[in-house]
């Protein structure tokens, strides 16, 4: 709490500290939405950077985590929003980007996460990747834990759908 408030009145060793301590996070978190390497560390660094020039306006430093993370998710989802806006010069494939599956025990599961309407798809990655309760989840997307509950149940749903017809048509 102390490296937060010494953060917000502009220390930027304080900053540091608290950024080292997130980035495993933030890192698995952006990985979990773009499934690139590269992709990921720039979802990272321009979180970082959002959260250096705001961190002033963090109201409560309790919070610093769960507000730190809905900055990560919105640059993912920018990200992504801004990427699928680019026509790809060629299909180029990643070696790296198979062996950095984390978290993910198949290919087809991953495939049918990133299908996922963004709503459903943050609270799959809060809740199975960052180990988050229905509670931080609610509190991290600002909306009621109910809401949370519905739409992990929906994803969860439409997650056996997905692969039950991979399976079948596979």
């Amino acid at each position: 709490m102390d490296h937060i408030i010494r953060a917000q009145q502009g220390d930027d060793d304080a900053f540091n500290h608290l950024i080292d301590q997130y980035k495993s996070l933030l890192y698995r978190t952006a990985l979990a939405y773009v499934r690139n390497e590269d992709d990921a560390i720039e979802i990272v660094q321009t979180t970082v950077y959002k959260a250096y020039l705001s961190i002033n306006r963090l109201k409560e430093p309790a919070y610093f985590k769960t507000w730190l993370t809905r900055i990560l998710i919105n640059c993912a989802i920018d990200y992504i929003r801004n990427k699928k806006r680019v026509i790809p010069f060629a299909d180029i494939s990643d070696s790296r980007t198979t062996s950095l599956q984390d978290g993910f025990e198949n290919e087809e599961l991953h495939d049918s996460i990133q299908k996922l309407d963004e709503k459903y798809k943050t609270v799959v990655i809060l809740k199975y990747f960052q180990d988050l309760t229905h509670e931080q989840i609610a509190e991290i997307l600002n909306c009621p834990v109910g809401t949370v509950k519905t739409r992990l149940h929906r994803a969860l749903q439409t997650l056996r759908m997905d692969l039950k017809e991979e399976c079948i048509n596979g």
